[in-house]
């Protein structure tokens, strides 16, 4: 379930957040009924969970081994960038469009705390005294994303005792968490330069699961 937690700056219900991915990425959101958490370090940026100057390398271990995260682009409209950045060249991309206040309702039955906050863009004076404040910032070069994130916590062990290097290789990847999918969509988009066989593909999907969605083309 969605929780409050100081480190997170959880923008107003109303608020419209879209999610970009493949088909075969939607097809299996729509089959789990879940969204896919992935572990912090299995990102491409090197520097996601990076700590304020002084805290030990352990911190950081704990931060990037324990803490798996689902992202999300906020606009009010579609995102030109975000077609581009997460589609393909043969049209077979996906974006569900939702709300904040959506995204709470459809965690309701899951039964950890699930936290979510608009990244902040800062690459320096990270506060101190939580170990969720890395999760939450990004360098600047990223803040085309416009990100909210959501963050969940794995099993609390420790992390073994190995460098830094080497731990994105072991251990649980990611996760699956349990999402109500007539809260979580409010509309499905097909991409700018999608064929015809795709949105007939995803009205099957989506028809089987939850027929009362809509589902419309790209207006870009």
């Amino acid at each position: 379930m969605y929780c409050q937690h100081r480190a997170f700056d959880t923008p107003p219900n109303g608020q419209i957040v879209w999610r970009y991915m493949s088909f075969t990425k939607f097809v299996w959101l729509i089959a789990k009924e879940s969204l896919h958490f992935s572990r912090l370090d299995q990102h491409n940026d090197w520097w996601e969970g990076m700590l304020p100057r002084g805290e030990n390398i352990e911190n950081k271990k704990y931060i990037r081994y324990n803490k798996f995260i689902n992202c999300w682009h906020m606009n009010n409209s579609e995102s030109d960038a975000m077609w581009k950045l997460y589609g393909n060249p043969i049209g077979e991309t996906v974006a569900i469009r939702t709300t904040v206040g959506c995204l709470k309702k459809s965690l309701k039955n899951y039964p950890f705390p699930v936290y979510m906050g608009k990244i902040n863009y800062k690459e320096k004076n990270i506060p101190e005294g939580n170990l969720y404040f890395p999760v939450i910032y990004k360098r600047k070069p990223f803040q085309h994303e416009q990100e909210l994130r959501l963050c969940i916590s794995g099993d609390n062990s420790n992390p073994p005792h190995i460098d830094l290097d080497n731990l994105k290789e072991i251990g649980m990847k990611g996760m699956p968490i349990h999402i109500d999918l007539n809260h979580l969509i409010d509309k499905v988009v097909i991409c700018p330069n999608s064929s015809h066989w795709l949105f007939d593909s995803v009205e099957y999907i989506v028809k089987g699961k939850i027929p009362n969605k809509k589902i419309v083309k790209s207006i870009i």
